[in-house]
């Protein structure tokens, strides 16, 4: 099957080759985990790598989600146990957390685009946990799932048409280019959910999950009016009328965290947009999203985001 590009436009500019092993592999930790170093106003990315044929790539994992497309060539993927080989104009589907490889170059040359992004892109955004049904075929990534999409299915061409239309807003410097380039991303999501429709569907994971997330639903709605304010783990469990024991099991299910980072990730979300908006205090910005403790607020902060509520301040682009 011949090679299915587009063409070079002012929004869609030649792209940059660049040497995989010269950019990631010393971003990849002892414990085999890769740090992506993200725009921390904007957590998405948008990259094209050339793959040598060597075959001593570590296995890695990561905090970030992935979508690779196969722009030439064709490769062995390894995903823990399992193996699956990619050609020209494939998709690869990829949840970081679980570790995974390209193993084995089959055909020269082989480039990638790819696609990265952190799931706190969309949160924040949706009052009533929409950014995880958003996100469903990575967080249901169990050990039956096809990670790759055969270009025959037509899904890897509309995600790279997309996907160029979100490397022409990166970095995204404006609220416009914020707006454009996350409205993209929310249309490759939206490919990918009715593409593994069948799957999920056929998925007791996510069967299981989708009960969790139902019974969840008055929590989301709940912390989008009332984040600010102290919200215990009691608190939670009495508003969706769970047992402790099984309220920590199935929110960690249904989001991939424990309540208290998830409510950290919430909450640090929203100060990103006051941050962003207005000139309040970084301490009016703390209480206001419920931190009681300015320097609790900026640790977390740091943490999650990699810098300091004022360094971010500082960063953000000028309208």
């Amino acid at each position: 099957m011949a090679s299915i590009h587009f063409p070079r436009t002012p929004e869609n500019p030649p792209l940059r080759w660049e040497n995989v092993r010269s950019v990631v592999t010393h971003q990849i930790q002892q414990d085999g985990s890769h740090i992506w170093p993200f725009d921390p106003t904007f957590p998405v990315d948008v990259r094209s790598f050339t793959f040598p044929t060597d075959r001593n790539r570590p296995l890695t994992r990561h905090d970030y989600f992935e979508l690779l497309y196969v722009y030439s060539g064709r490769a062995r993927y390894q995903f823990e146990g399992r193996e699956f080989i990619a050609g020209e104009n494939d998709l690869i589907v990829i949840n970081g957390s679980i570790f995974h490889r390209l193993s084995e170059v089959l055909d020269r040359p082989f480039k990638a685009v790819v696609l990265y992004f952190l799931p706190d892109v969309f949160r924040a955004l949706e009052s009533t946990g929409e950014d995880i049904q958003y996100l469903m075929p990575f967080l249901l990534q169990d050990s039956t799932f096809p990670h790759v999409i055969s270009r025959r299915s037509g899904i890897p061409t509309q995600v790279f048409n997309l996907i160029t239309r979100i490397r022409s807003q990166v970095p995204a410097l404006t609220e416009h280019a914020r707006l454009a380039a996350r409205t993209y991303l929310a249309m490759i999501l939206v490919l990918l959910i009715n593409h593994y429709e069948s799957h999920l569907a056929l998925s007791s994971a996510f069967d299981r999950r989708r009960r969790a997330f139902d019974r969840l639903r008055p929590l989301f709605d709940y912390l989008e009016d009332h984040y600010p304010e102290p919200i215990s783990l009691s608190r939670a469990t009495e508003i969706v009328g769970m047992s402790k024991a099984h309220f920590m099991r199935s929110f960690k299910q249904v989001t991939g965290h424990s309540f208290d980072t998830y409510l950290n990730h919430f909450r640090i979300a929203k100060a990103r947009i006051l941050l962003a908006s207005t000139d309040k205090p970084i301490s009016e910005v703390s209480r206001d999203v419920g931190f009681c403790d300015q320097s609790y607020f900026g640790l977390v902060f740091r943490r999650l985001i990699q810098v300091t509520p004022r360094e971010y301040r500082k960063i953000l682009p000028g309208e």
